[in-house]
């Protein structure tokens, strides 16, 4: 694997944002030091800090909890800040299993088709759970709750849409083998089944978040290098540019 100046620029880039890992650069909300907002355990910085602490330290499940006190369990509508929001859909993501980092180191590696794009996530998913599905539904709810969302935050609600989707047929798959290939394929009926996934029809679900990988790409308006992980979130989009339970099955007969 490569660790090349695309990577790095692509890793700044994620760390600058403060989304997927939370650094806080010692201050706390309202400018308070970490210390000093730290010393009361009780208030919003101090929770807020941990949280970032936790993310950081891969606690994801701590750093959910810490989060929903701060903004509310109620994802269609968080009461918290833009960038709290965002935190809280990383801890999703990362109990979910998401690692942003892998991905976009191992996506310059990688030629943009539906082989290798849907391959890099896949792979890290070998057998999708409802946990996770849960948790991924959560995060893409979140950041889709956002009426506005920085080009840092439209990245992660692309690169959480396909995560989504990639749970999602994982549980119609019996999951992924180690080169992220279907370890079976499901049929059209098993794909058209009406039974609702936490609330949507699999084709609904699916629809749901091609939508918002749409969004989430217009909005990620960064520095572009060749083969970079957006290139293969928009492989995913134009596969699924229709979606049918042909067009999905299509994607993943590779």
């Amino acid at each position: 694997m490569r660790f090349n100046l695309r990577t790095v620029v692509w890793i700044g880039f994620l760390l600058s944002t403060g989304l997927f890992l939370g650094g806080a650069e010692g201050q706390g909300c309202g400018g308070k030091s970490v210390f000093e907002s730290m010393a009361d355990d009780s208030t919003d910085e101090a929770k807020l800090e941990k949280a970032k602490i936790a993310l950081d330290d891969g606690e994801f499940a701590d750093a959910v909890e810490i989060l929903a006190d701060l903004c509310g369990t109620d994802l269609t509508a968080p009461s918290c800040d833009p960038e709290v929001v965002s935190l809280y859909a990383s801890a999703y993501a990362g109990r979910a299993g998401l690692a942003v980092f892998d991905l976009v180191k191992e996506a310059v590696d990688k030629t943009p088709s539906n082989n290798e794009s849907y391959a890099l996530f896949s792979a890290h998913f070998s057998a999708p759970t409802s946990s996770q599905l849960s948790d991924m539904n959560n995060a893409v709810i979140l950041l889709s709750s956002l009426p506005v969302r920085t080009p840092a935050q439209g990245l992660q609600l692309a690169v959480a849409t396909v995560v989504d989707i990639v749970v999602l047929l994982g549980t119609k798959t019996d999951g992924y083998d180690s080169d992220g290939r279907p370890n079976q394929m499901p049929t059209t009926q098993d794909l058209d089944d009406l039974t609702p996934i936490q609330g949507l029809t699999l084709i609904n679900r699916v629809s749901r978040d091609v939508n918002n990988m749409g969004l989430g790409l217009g909005e990620a308006v960064v520095n572009q290098t060749e083969n970079d992980i957006t290139d293969h979130i928009e492989q995913i989009q134009e596969r699924l540019s229709n979606v049918n339970s042909t067009t999905v099955l299509d994607l993943l007969n590779f």
